[in-house]
């Protein structure tokens, strides 16, 4: 299979930014290389409102408001006809010559391919969580090291194989899915030059510690049993420390969690 007749699905969930909604499928039109198709997956409480020169280009799918991205991107793939699926969040940029970058690197027989994120600091777009050789299960299972929603292209067979996004893993669910690629042992390909715009505000991005806390415990109740004990009280002590800037709660009550889960680290790994 060659590079320009591979079938990229474009997914893009969205909720309730019709704006930011209308720049992202813009920046899947304007490619150098065209998509096969673009599926908008909306869990917002509205509708989708577009221009009527992207009403025919995209298909859209209304699904449970605020369901959840990780719902919105697996039902996306259940609609996407393309064998290739990639995934743009509704705030996030490609840049002219993303689909044709990684269709270069698919078309050498890899299944799924991770590019370089990106943001705007100072008004420069700098180098945020960029994928390299750090790539692996071992770091996975304790930080991410550039696995993100808007920069994975990865083969649909495989996307339901691995059985896409798990939604009770948010925000953790990204790292999570190349985890389950490359328990496979499926190679997973980086572009870090091929450049993925983050969403921002104002140059900042909005940060919820609760859900990161939740995302945490929930990816360490699923893959704790396959952490060293440096792991898991590694992503122990992180959810910790969310929760403790999520509830702006006082050293008392940090302590009594530190200990709690130092006894619970004893039970399971004795």
């Amino acid at each position: 299979m060659t590079a320009s007749n591979l079938k990229i699905s474009c997914i893009i969930p969205t909720c309730d930014r019709p704006v930011l909604l209308e720049r992202a499928i813009r920046t899947i039109t304007s490619q150098t290389q065209a998509p096969y198709d673009i599926i908008v997956v909306n869990n917002g409480k509205d509708k989708t409102s577009l221009p009527a020169e992207l009403n025919s280009k995209v298909k859209v799918i209304d699904i449970m408001p605020y369901a959840g991205v990780a719902q919105a991107r697996n039902i996306g793939a259940i609609y996407a006809a393309g064998n290739f699926l990639a995934f743009l969040d509704d705030d996030c940029q490609w840049n002219r010559e993303y689909l044709e970058n990684v269709s270069r690197e698919l078309s050498q027989g890899t299944e799924c391919v991770l590019s370089g994120q990106y943001k705007f600091q100072d008004g420069k777009l700098v180098p945020w969580k960029i994928p390299t050789n750090r790539v692996k299960p071992e770091v996975l299972l304790v930080s991410n090291p550039g696995a993100g929603g808007p920069n994975i292209v990865i083969a649909r067979d495989l996307f339901f194989r691995v059985r896409g996004y798990d939604p009770k893993l948010p925000p953790s669910e990204d790292k999570a899915l190349v985890l389950e690629v490359l328990r496979l042992g499926v190679n997973v390909s980086v572009l870090p030059d091929n450049v993925v715009i983050d969403g921002t505000q104002d140059g900042k991005r909005l940060t919820n510690y609760l859900t990161l806390a939740e995302g945490v415990f929930q990816f360490t109740h699923k893959y704790g049993r396959e952490m060293n004990w440096m792991q898991y009280f590694f992503n122990r002590w992180k959810m910790a420390r969310y929760r403790f800037l999520g509830t702006g709660s006082r050293g008392q009550w940090l302590i009594k969690l530190f200990w709690g889960q130092l006894y619970r680290l004893a039970r399971i790994w004795n």
